[in-house]
């Protein structure tokens, strides 16, 4: 009788206990809040994944040029894809031209944004010193042009950040510029563009300048202080497919021309840009949202 009382007398504290704490056997005691984040847009970590035969089509001038997108090829076709890359490029041009259909080469975008069989991925790749300058909000309104028409026809747009010149660049101190603020200048104008449309951004230009300021001694700009060199052009190509693949570029056995020591630099360079992009300091943030 007494073990009977005794176990009686724990099974009542042990209810009163479940009672006052809320929890019953079994349970953490605990109830999770509600939410209270409201649903979001897909970000670009979203984005579909690559089909084993992507079609890629890069637009710009000759920042982008004949062997950029050779080598780019040369990383997709190392990594197992059967890439196909169809470029529009006109040098010095403007992405405001390339959005104009009454332009040569506008009219040229528009012919194969209306091809029957469409791109996975468009590329768009701005003339380097407008968005360094005042003229920076004609690079945002092309941009959202563009885009429109590139989204209207399923495919995924992707912007080229480019690069700050080298110095000694008559350029840079015409436009009162440095390498350095350039370099960030460009960065933040197409960050401030991705981050409006939600697209991704290929930061070349924060690659090439972890390769310029750095001791690898590999030139990567041609003597005129701002066209890529061979170097500069396979850090371009390695920093794009890293972004446009999601694949990290010193996995990928492509080296181009270049020594192994080299192209494992230049691919380290562009890892960096894409999966550990560096912070662009706050003077040099902006939003162009209503502007252009």
């Amino acid at each position: 009788m007494k073990i009977r009382n005794l176990l009686c007398l724990i099974l009542s504290v042990f209810l009163l206990a479940a009672l006052l704490f809320g929890c019953a056997p079994g349970d953490t005691g605990s109830t999770p809040e509600p939410s209270t984040e409201s649903p979001t847009e897909p970000t670009i970590e979203e984005r579909k994944p690559m089909p084993e035969n992507p079609r890629i089509l890069f637009i710009g001038n000759s920042y982008t040029n004949d062997t950029m997108p050779i080598l780019f090829s040369g990383f997709a076709r190392a990594a197992g894809y059967k890439v196909a890359v169809d470029t529009i490029v006109k040098g010095s041009h403007e992405l405001t031209l390339f959005a104009d259909p009454n332009d040569t080469y506008g009219a040229r975008v528009e012919m194969y944004l209306n091809k029957s069989n469409s791109y996975d991925v468009v590329v768009l790749q701005e003339k380097s010193i407008l968005t360094a300058t005042e003229e920076l909000p004609k690079f945002y309104t092309a941009v959202r042009n563009l885009h429109s028409r590139i989204t209207a026809t399923g495919a995924q747009t992707v912007l080229y950040s480019t690069w700050g010149r080298k110095t000694g660049s008559a350029a840079l101190p015409q436009y009162g510029l440095t390498n350095e603020t350039m370099t960030w200048k460009v960065a933040a104008a197409y960050q401030a563009m991705g981050e409006e449309l939600n697209i991704p951004v290929a930061f070349v230009g924060l690659a090439f300048y972890d390769v310029y300021t750095g001791d690898s001694g590999i030139e990567i700009y041609n003597d005129d202080k701002t066209h890529p060199s061979y170097a500069g052009n396979f850090l371009s190509a390695a920093t794009l497919f890293a972004e446009i693949f999601q694949i990290d570029p010193t996995t990928v056995n492509f080296n181009g021309t270049l020594t192994a020591q080299e192209a494992a630099v230049l691919k380290e360079a562009a890892r960096k840009a894409v999966f550990e992009t560096p912070e662009i300091p706050a003077e040099y943030k902006t939003s162009s949202e209503g502007i252009g």
